[in-house]
């Protein structure tokens, strides 16, 4: 999953963006990394919401043993509802594209930052887009903090920092990306399954909540912290 990953930090600093004779300048890695520190900021909220969510689901189905094969019936479709809402409630998530075949991890992060940074610009909208809009004050001055606080790293820190990130984001984009993925499938299987009577359906709403919980996707963050 990530070869990409590691043979960009194997084929030397020297091929690193952060180190080029054009994106050296401080200004540009302190742009850079202000924009790298941003991206991060904004994959983590929907990232940790997906996560919780499917947290909470593991412990709820571990709990859901103790209760009769009604209630625990009722329960799991509760604790599915929960997760699957996401995908309704899309601007709690953020669209992102999956990176290229053979597409280099670093080109894929700064396609990221481009693709985010055109969504946020673009004009504000009535309904939802419009109700987003009271957060912006808020992301203003988070921004401006955080802009600050690179400001006072050394241009070596800068450009050490710019080659973390850039690996750092890769990462944490692809594990979002996978969680992401298991709430579509989850979200896709619970719609299907609607209108089974109760006994069959019970058999699935367990094989789907086994199917999410046994992941590899969710298996690499389950022992994460719940935030």
């Amino acid at each position: 999953m990530f070869n990409v990953l590691f043979s960009l930090a194997s084929d030397g600093g020297s091929q690193s963006p952060c180190a080029s004779p054009g994106s050296s300048s401080r200004d540009h890695l302190l742009n850079t990394v202000y924009k790298q520190h941003r991206l991060r900021q904004r994959v983590l909220e929907p990232y940790r919401r997906i996560k919780n969510a499917l947290k909470k689901m593991q412990t709820e189905y571990s709990q859901s043993k103790e209760n009769n094969m009604f209630a625990r019936y009722m329960r799991m479709q509760s604790m599915i509802h929960e997760v699957t809402i996401l995908e309704k409630q899309y601007w709690q998530l953020l669209d992102i594209p999956g990176p290229g075949a053979s597409e280099p991890a670093t080109d894929y992060v700064i396609r990221v930052m481009e693709i985010l940074d055109d969504v946020k610009s673009a004009p504000q909208r009535t309904g939802i887009a419009g109700l987003l809009s009271a957060t912006f004050n808020v992301d203003k001055t988070r921004d401006a903090t955080l802009f600050d606080s690179i400001k006072k790293m050394s241009t070596a820190e800068l450009r050490k920092e710019c080659d973390r990130m850039y690996l750092d984001l890769y990462k944490l984009i692809k594990k979002y990306l996978s969680l992401r993925k298991i709430v579509k499938n989850l979200y896709s299987d619970y719609r299907a399954s609607r209108f089974l009577p109760m006994v069959p359906r019970y058999t699935l709403l367990k094989a789907m909540i086994k199917n999410v919980l046994r992941a590899p996707a969710f298996a690499e963050v389950c022992h994460e912290t719940t935030e």
